[in-house]
């Protein structure tokens, strides 16, 4: 048998008390920022890998021969 009396479910709601939502909605919105920015950091330090392992190719195989020939296909046509 429940501690508590039953009552029907439109007088429960009723029967809590109203709790404050500012102070837990900002810290709501300070956790939704942190993790959006914890998120941003982590997408821009992947693409700054991205972009460092594509300057770091060596000029003569895989994708490097293709990056690279067109870089040095218009230097040699400037000469």
């Amino acid at each position: 048998m429940p501690s508590h009396p039953s009552m029907p479910p439109g007088q429960l709601s009723a029967a809590l008390p109203d709790r404050p939502e500012g102070p837990t909605q900002q810290i709501k919105s300070q956790r939704h920022r942190h993790h959006w920015l914890i998120n941003l950091a982590y997408v821009l330090g992947l693409l700054l890998v991205f972009a460092l392992s594509l300057l770091l190719l060596p000029d003569d195989t895989g994708l490097g021969k293709l990056l690279w020939s067109e870089r040095d296909a218009g230097s040699h046509t400037t000469r």
